[in-house]
């Protein structure tokens, strides 16, 4: 969708960009002339030949980049990718974000919105941004040529600068942009060959690094505005329960308390907020006290009598209900009737607790509704989100929404959520001042929108070879999408794609006469919510550990099974090159197990071996190796650093990731009850880049963390004979 400039907007945009403390205003473009006469759009002054490419007379050159780094490197990447065709080195210009990011360029190509995740943002966006940095950079040479009177074909570039081949005339960028901005843009462009390439492949740091190690670099959470009012709020403590009274003074007693208001919960909108009272004040530790002050009586809810800990129990009974749907996602042959008549059945069931995504920076956003309009500050990583939360909550057309989108400290799926847009959407109409809502570590973790607890059941039976003959798969679930998009389930299939990763026809890694893989979907009313990798994390961990199990009931080395039922050869390369890394089949040490696990997503390829090893107080992870085929890795530093946090997160999820609901309420509150993973738990890591496709990048960022937990489990099982088959595992107490 397009969103046009109104006088109004341009009158909002002036006026709050200029209140913004220095340092903050990155990424949000407002050109002079626009600022001055409010009817220009500056062309006279820039050179735009795209809507990724900005060169002003002054030499200053802006790349647009139009998606959320929550710490990725995606500005590092794909800022790369349009300097290697522009010919400018990418870390000696300015990286902005789109001052309209609603324009159509901008918006997903699958989802339709304006939105950054599913380790999309560098494989979808590569070809088309090396051909906005050719154009741009062919467009220049064409200046220099008409102004030298020479043939383009007698000109070429260098960082910044057209050169004529013959004369040695050097042009900046800068100095061409006016011509430039007369000529047409050329329809086909000629893209560098990759042997020509000084940044893409070869990059090994990211941008503003050193200001964030110096702790400079300025967050959302460091927004600053005048007469701002800090909002902290207390959430229904019981899932869906309204609030019964309020006593609100000794919180007004507070000195800075300036108010308190109830927050109503939306559940007419998906994914809307739940019912709650915030604090506002004048910084956030008197927030903070005044919140730990506040009096709230709740009503009573139905989910009063829900317990997470029942959950597995319930979901492998909703597998037996006749009322349950089978929703297939692989099929062939005819499974079910080779598991009737197998003379062995193997079976073996696989449980996944609920988990918070607990970024570094807690959730945190700026909101300031005046004359119409408002304009939003944070870590934006689904405008499209704010611009919904304008509209529900305030009625506010698209055209009146300002974004000040600002690189946020994580997010892991928990900045794709609703709930706080809704919140200070609604204290900013309320006050009419600027509101920064922010959650503390407790706050945030018992905001609910977690990753959905997970059961699955696999079946196998093998024939004399050990090989499999059938292999059953099903995985229970509720649907990941259904509260952010209504309609999702009118599809013929009724195919929840966001919930059958891994196991989708797509992904699935393995073959056998007889497949029958599907989904079951199970709602419980928990709000769940987005996580990094999704539903890859539970149904690798399922696909993995049962292909361990299917090896071991055959007698069968675990790599040798998984590549007997191997389809992709760029797969099987992968684990080849895991296992000859991490010295599988070699003698080991006495008390020492190696485990392996293996997934593909997004286009990419990995597989990790666990060692593990026996000590006297436990058992201890020793080292991960990891291979990974992620295509042409376009930043190797931001691939090697994802892929290491990757294996960390999938740590978490093995060790310590999980949230506990008793009687409807979240029991853990802060990092002392739900353990993450600290640099003290890390093991040796070797990671390993595979470029298999130097065409063609894939995904890198949620890729490595679903194998560690199978990888673990099946290295914990060659170590000790228990098959651990319920996430997190207990090291210390041996297994």
């Amino acid at each position: 969708m397009h969103i046009e400039h109104g006088a109004a907007r341009r009158r909002f945009m002036k006026q709050s960009s200029a209140l913004l403390v220095a340092g903050l205003a990155i990424g949000f473009r407002l050109p002079e002339t626009l600022a001055k006469s409010g009817d220009s759009h500056g062309k006279d002054k820039e050179f735009e030949p795209n809507a990724w490419v900005r060169v002003l007379p002054d030499d200053t050159i802006k790349l647009v980049v139009h998606k959320h780094d929550s710490g990725t490197g995606t500005r590092t990447a794909l800022a790369a990718i349009v300097a290697e065709e522009l010919d400018v080195d990418p870390f000696r210009i300015d990286v902005i974000t789109p001052e309209n990011p609603f324009y159509a360029d901008y918006i997903h190509p699958l989802w339709k919105v304006f939105s950054t995740g599913g380790s999309t943002s560098v494989s979808l966006e590569y070809d088309r941004l090396r051909h906005a940095g050719a154009t741009a950079r062919a467009m220049l040479i064409a200046a220099a040529a008409k102004q030298w009177n020479v043939s383009p074909a007698a000109c070429s570039t260098d960082n910044g600068f057209v050169i004529g081949t013959a004369t040695g005339a050097r042009a900046s960028y800068g100095s061409l942009a006016m011509i430039a901005a007369t000529l047409p843009a050329p329809k086909d462009v000629r893209l560098k060959d990759a042997s020509q390439f000084r940044y893409i492949g070869k990059l090994r740091s990211k941008r503003d690094a050193a200001q964030k190690v110096c702790g400079k670099f300025a967050y959302s959470i460091d927004v600053r505005l005048p007469g701002m009012l800090v909002a902290v709020v207390t959430r229904a403590p019981v899932i869906d329960a309204r609030v019964r009274s309020v006593d609100a003074k000794a919180a007004l007693a507070v000195p800075g308390v300036r108010q308190v208001l109830q927050i109503p919960g939306r559940p007419d909108v998906l994914g809307g907020n739940q019912a709650g009272v915030a604090v506002l004040a004048d910084d956030y530790w008197s927030a903070h006290k005044g919140q730990a002050a506040l009096h709230v009586e709740w009503e009573d809810s139905a989910f009063e009598n829900f317990d997470s800990h029942e959950l597995p129990a319930r979901q492998a009974a909703w597998l037996d209900d006749p009322a349950a749907r089978v929703v297939p996602t692989v099929k062939n042959g005819d499974a079910a009737s080779i598991l009737k008549r197998g003379p062995r059945v193997i079976q073996a069931s696989y449980s996944m607790p609920y988990k918070a995504s607990n970024p570094l920076e807690p959730i945190n956003v700026t909101a300031w509704a005046k004359d119409g309009g408002i304009a939003y500050w944070g870590g934006l990583q689904v405008p499209s989100t704010a611009q919904e939360a304008a509209e529900v909550i305030g009625r506010i057309p698209a055209n009146r929404v300002v974004l000040h989108e600002l690189v946020s400290g994580g997010s892991f799926g928990a900045r794709e959520s609703k709930y706080w847009l809704f919140e200070v959407t609604w204290l900013a109409l309320q006050t009419g001042k600027p509101v920064k809502l922010m959650n503390s570590r407790e706050d945030e973790m018992r905001a609910l929108f977690y990753h959905s607890a997970s059961h699955h059941r696999a079946r196998a039976v093998l024939d004399a070879r050990g090989n499999l003959s059938a292999l059953q798969l099903r995985a229970v679930m509720p649907a990941s999408p259904e509260q952010w998009e209504p309609g999702y389930f009118d599809r013929a299939d009724r195919m929840d794609y966001s919930t059958t990763e891994a196991i989708s026809k797509y992904e699935f890694a393995y073959g056998a006469p007889n497949v029958d893989i599907g989904w079951v979907r199970h709602e419980t009313g928990v709000p769940t919510g987005w996580y990094r990798a999704v539903s890859y994390i539970p149904n690798v961990f399922a696909v993995e550990s049962f292909m361990d199990e299917a090896a071991h009931a055959g007698h069968r080395d675990p790599l040798d099974f998984r590549l007997a039922h191997m389809q992709d050869a760029r797969h099987a390369a992968v684990l080849r090159e895991a296992a000859a890394r991490a010295g599988w089949g070699k003698p080991l040490p006495r008390g020492t197990a190696l485990g392996i696990a293996t997934n593909r997503a997004y286009g990419s390829y990995i597989a990790v071996i666990a060692r593990v090893s026996r000590r006297d107080d436990g058992i201890v992870i020793e080292k991960l190796t990891c291979v990974a085929d992620c295509g042409l890795a376009v930043s190797p530093g931001g691939v090697e650093e994802q892929l290491y946090g990757g294996l960390m997160w999938g740590l978490g999820h093995a060790l310590a990731d999980r949230i506990d609901i008793r009687r409807g309420q979240v029991q853990q509150t802060n990092f002392d009850s739900y353990r993450v993973m600290r640099m003290s738990d890390m093991p040796d890591i070797d990671i390993h880049i595979v470029q298999g496709d130097p065409a063609k990048p894939g995904g890198v960022g949620e890729l490595s963390s679903p194998s560690v937990a199978p990888a673990v489990s099946n290295a914990l099982f060659r170590l000790t004979a228990k098959r651990l088959r319920e996430t997190p595992f207990d090291l210390r107490k041996g297994v």
